[in-house]
């Protein structure tokens, strides 16, 4: 089944959290507590948030991370991007010339799941961090 990875799965909390508090600095010791995950995991993640332009780093006792740009122009597709590099496909021979599928020949169903596929990928690129932390303000506001 699809399933994000862990790395990915720490990157959008960290930068949901630097959407919510646009304006505070948030180190990856925060992010970590407060989500109760490893600490070296959040830091390499935010690198890489970092290197590619989506986060900014500040050194220093009250350095961290903020968001390099509008959250609305941020998407869940680009953080993905990001850490995993290209999009994992839902079936083996998606992007691989090189497989080992006895039905290969006969398949019936590669083209609906490239569809699929499609349609996932589209979802992602189209929901961006600003949603991504609204949906989390909303679903807190409903908890309470």
């Amino acid at each position: 089944m699809l399933k994000l990875s862990k790395r990915v799965e720490y990157a959008l909390l960290a930068v949901q959290e630097m959407a919510i508090r646009p304006e505070q600095k948030i180190s990856a010791s925060e992010i970590a507590e407060r989500y109760s995950i490893s600490q070296s995991l959040v830091a390499k993640v935010l690198q890489q948030l970092s290197r590619d332009g989506v986060t900014r780093s500040y050194a220093g006792v009250n350095g961290g991370y903020m968001l390099d740009r509008a959250p609305e122009r941020i998407t869940i597709a680009q953080i993905i991007q990001t850490i995993e590099g290209s999009p994992a496909s839902i079936i083996e021979c998606q992007n691989s010339d090189h497989h080992d599928c006895s039905a290969h020949s006969t398949c019936t169903i590669r083209e609906p799941l490239t569809i699929l596929q499609e349609r996932i990928q589209a979802t992602f690129a189209s929901m961006t961090v600003a949603e991504l932390a609204s949906l989390r303000t909303f679903v807190q506001l409903e908890v309470s």
